[in-house]
């Protein structure tokens, strides 16, 4: 097992989200500190064919909401930039205040062309947290060789947490 700071999950299920909740309630239980931002969504209605998309932030759950109304004949993407990046800001604050783990919920578009949670992710490497990020290969050349991916099941995922966490604290 590789025991790089960083991992991707390799997800085979829609609902990763709820996947990775599970893992953060687990850690949380054992008292550990986890900072990040799990996505979720808004009933669809409005004048738009998508539901909202918010960011709920670990530890204090702020929320964020992500999305943007475009109008009923958008096709594009309804990211609001401005909202992540402020989202982003806030979780570095918190990364700055301690943290055991950093669980983010994409390293999708924004990531590959070097926005989004892209700085956020080289903060946290900087402050020796381990990061949890479908751009493969945009994946592979953010992480240059130093990230791994774990399959879409908890045990091995905690496995890999608990043996950083032990080379971290040996170090």
């Amino acid at each position: 097992m590789s025991l790089s700071p960083l991992a991707a999950i390799r997800f085979d299920q829609d609902d990763i989200d709820t996947f990775l909740d599970g893992i953060a309630k687990v850690l949380t239980a054992r008292g550990l500190k986890l900072r990040g931002a799990m996505q979720t969504r808004g009933a669809m209605g409005g004048e738009c064919h998508c539901a909202d998309m918010d960011l709920s932030t670990f530890g204090s759950g702020r929320t964020f909401r992500i999305s943007q109304p475009l109008g009923t004949g958008s096709r594009g993407c309804r990211l609001h930039p401005g909202a992540l990046a402020e989202c982003s800001a806030f979780i570095e604050q918190e990364l700055r205040q301690g943290a055991d783990l950093l669980i983010l919920n994409r390293f999708g578009r924004g990531e590959s062309e070097g926005r989004g949670f892209r700085d956020l992710m080289v903060q946290a490497i900087a402050l020796d947290v381990p990061v949890r990020p479908t751009y493969v290969q945009a994946w592979s050349a953010f992480s240059a060789g130093a990230g791994c991916e774990l399959p879409m099941d908890q045990d091995a995922i905690l496995n890999w947490f608990r043996a950083v966490q032990r080379a971290r604290h040996a170090a």
